[in-house]
C-alpha cells in the first residue's frame, strides 16, 4: 500500500498558525526545509529529546548573567524557607505579621480557584487524606526524607567494594560512565534530563558555605553546618559543626524526577500546599540511596546532600535548563517546569561535561508571564518586569550580613535575573500552581507542531508574545481540570502520576 502523504509547504502551514506577510518570512528562516508532514514526522528533530534549536553555549557562560564578585558561597545559617518557626521569626513584621500573611494567602488561594473552576466546592476529605498522607511522609517528618542527606540511609548490607569481592573497580570512559548512570537512574526514577558537570573554582561558589536550618537531615542540630572541601580526604564525613567534601570529588551530577503532570494541573485544590506531589522527596530520598550504593560498588565514592546548594544553578552550570520568570525553579525545553524534586551528586567516578543551553526559554519568559498571573499572591515577578540584580524580598542587599550588614538575605545576589519573594510563597497553599501553568509544560508525542513552536521560540523571538497568546487557547500547561475529575480519570492515574511520555530516556 503507497503511503499517503500529506504535503503542505513551509508558507502554508505557516499561513495556517495565522503567521503571514514579514512575520512569515523570519519564521521561514528559522524551519528546517520539509516536503510532507511524514517526512518531518519521521525526522530525529522531532522525536530526540532535545532538538536542534536547543544550542550547545561555551562551559561556565549560561544564558543567565553572573557577577563573580557577588556570587559567593553563602552563609544560611538560621535561614529555612520551609521551617515553620524560622520563618515566622524572620517575617517582616514578625509572627504577628506572618499569620496574617498566612490567613490572607489562603484566601487568595480560595479567590484564584474560584475563578478557574467557579463550580469547584473545595476540597473534600479525601483531598485532605491525600494532601496529609504526602506531608507525614516528606521532608523532615519521617525515616524516609532523611535519607536525603548523606548518611541519611543506613543499611546493614552496604554495597561491597570491588577489593572486598576480589574483583577490579569498574573502568569506562566518561561516556560510557555517563550512559551507565543514566541507565541506573531510569531504574530508580531520576531523569530523564540529566547533566554533569564539574566543581571547579566558580562553580563551587554554588555550594553553601554554611547550610540552613535542615529539614532532611539526620543530625540533631538540625542542619547550620560549615560545608567544608577538603582535599585530604576520600569519603565524604560529617561531624558535629561541618560537613566534608573531598575535593577529589569534582565531577558534578544534576538532576530530578518529573512532577505527575496531571495531579499538577489540579494544584489549586485548597488541599494544602502538600497537596500535589510532596511525595517525590521520599521519592528522590529512595532513589539517591541506590545511587550511592551502586557507584560506592563500582569502585568509586560519592556525596549526596539535600541542603548544601543551590540546586538551580547546578542544572543552570549543566545544561539541564534555563532560567525562568519562577526563579526557584529550571525551565527545560523539553519539560517545562516539570522538573520535581533536585538531586544533586559530587563523585569521583569521572563523567563528562554537558554544557549550559540555551533553548530561547528565558528569552521566552520575558513576554510570557503566566505563571505569575496564576500565583495567588503575587510572589513572581509579573509581566514587564525583566530580569534584574533586585532581590524582590523587600530586602536591600547593602544590609547583606555576608558583606557586614545586619539581616539573612532570603534570595541569592550576583546574578541577573528573575526573583521568587520567598516572604509570599512560602507556607501558601496553592500546590505549586506557577509550575502547572509553564507553556512548555506540553506532553511530548511527537507531533511536528511542538517542534515548529519550540523551534521558532529558539530562534525567532519575534513570535513569543502570540505563542503566549495560544497557550490560553491550547492550554499546554493550563489549570484546565475541576481537581475533583482527577479521582474520576482512570486514564490520568500513571505509575508515580507521570505521563510515560515525560519518562522517556
Amino acid at each position: 500500500m503507497n503511503q499517503f502523504h500529506s504535503t503542505v509547504s513551509r508558507r502554508d502551514f505557516m499561513k495556517g498558525l495565522g503567521l503571514t506577510g514579514a512575520s512569515l518570512g523570519a519564521a521561514g528562516a528559522v524551519i528546517p526545509q520539509f516536503r510532507d508532514l511524514d517526512e518531518l514526522a519521521s525526522s530525529a528533530k522531532v522525536t530526540n529529546k532535545r532538538g536542534w534549536w536547543v544550542k550547545e553555549r561555551d562551559y561556565g557562560n549560561p544564558t543567565v548573567e553572573i557577577d563573580w564578585n557577588l556570587m559567593k558561597r553563602r552563609d544560611l545559617r538560621g535561614f529555612a524557607n520551609w521551617d515553620f518557626p524560622t520563618v515566622m521569626m524572620s517575617y517582616p513584621g514578625g509572627p504577628q505579621a506572618f499569620h496574617a500573611n498566612l490567613e490572607k494567602n489562603t484566601e487568595a488561594v480560595t479567590e484564584k480557584a474560584k475563578e478557574i473552576w467557579p463550580d469547584y466546592a473545595g476540597p473534600t476529605i479525601r483531598d485532605k487524606a491525600l494532601s496529609s498522607s504526602f506531608w507525614a511522609s516528606a521532608y523532615g517528618k519521617s525515616g524516609f526524607c532523611r535519607g536525603l542527606n548523606q548518611h541519611g540511609m543506613p543499611t546493614t548490607s552496604p554495597a561491597p567494594r570491588p577489593s572486598e569481592i576480589n574483583m577490579p573497580a569498574w573502568q569506562g570512559t566518561p561516556e560510557e560512565n555517563a550512559a551507565m548512570l543514566r541507565a541506573v537512574f531510569s531504574l530508580v526514577g531520576l531523569g530523564p534530563v540529566i547533566g554533569t558537570t564539574m566543581l571547579d573554582e566558580k562553580s563551587q561558589n554554588f555550594l553553601w558555605e554554611y547550610s540552613g536550618v535542615g529539614w532532611t537531615g539526620n543530625e540533631s542540630s538540625g542542619g547550620n553546618k560549615h560545608i567544608v572541601l577538603d582535599s585530604d580526604i576520600t569519603e565524604s564525613y560529617m561531624d558535629a559543626t561541618s560537613f566534608h567534601i573531598p575535593t577529589s570529588q569534582k565531577y558534578v551530577i544534576a538532576t530530578h524526577n518529573i512532577s505527575c503532570d496531571g495531579f499538577l494541573r489540579r494544584s489549586l485544590s485548597g488541599a494544602g500546599f502538600a497537596g500535589t506531589e510532596e511525595m517525590s522527596y521520599v521519592r528522590v530520598a529512595f532513589a539517591k540511596a541506590i545511587v550511592e550504593q551502586f557507584i560506592r560498588g563500582l569502585g568509586y565514592n560519592v556525596t549526596y546532600g539535600h541542603d548544601i546548594q543551590s540546586a538551580v544553578a547546578w542544572d543552570l552550570w549543566s545544561g539541564l535548563g534555563e532560567h525562568c520568570r519562577m526563579g526557584q525553579v529550571t525551565g527545560s525545553p523539553e519539560y517545562g517546569s516539570l522538573l520535581r524534586t533536585h538531586a544533586v551528586f559530587y563523585t569521583d567516578l569521572p563523567l563528562p561535561v554537558t554544557n549550559p543551553i540555551d533553548s530561547g526559554f528565558t528569552k521566552f519568559c520575558e513576554t510570557c508571564g503566566i505563571c505569575a498571573e496564576i500565583c495567588p499572591v503575587g510572589a513572581i515577578q509579573e509581566r514587564g518586569i525583566n530580569r534584574s540584580w533586585d532581590n524582590n524580598c523587600g530586602q536591600s542587599w547593602s544590609d547583606d550580613k555576608q558583606v557586614g550588614g545586619t539581616k539573612l538575605m532570603y534570595n541569592i545576589p550576583g546574578y541577573k535575573g528573575w526573583r521568587c519573594n520567598l516572604f509570599s510563597c512560602t507556607f501558601t497553599p496553592c500546590g505549586s500552581a506557577c509550575k502547572s501553568n509553564c507553556p512548555f509544560n506540553t506532553i511530548g508525542d511527537g507531533s511536528f507542531v511542538h517542534s515548529i513552536v519550540k523551534s521558532t521560540v529558539a530562534t525567532s523571538p519575534l513570535f513569543n508574545s502570540f505563542f503566549t497568546s495560544m497557550e490560553g487557547v491550547l492550554h499546554y500547561g493550563k489549570q484546565d481540570k475541576d481537581p475533583t475529575s482527577w479521582w474520576n480519570s482512570p486514564d490520568e492515574w500513571f505509575i508515580y502520576g507521570t505521563h510515560p511520555n515525560l519518562l522517556r530516556q
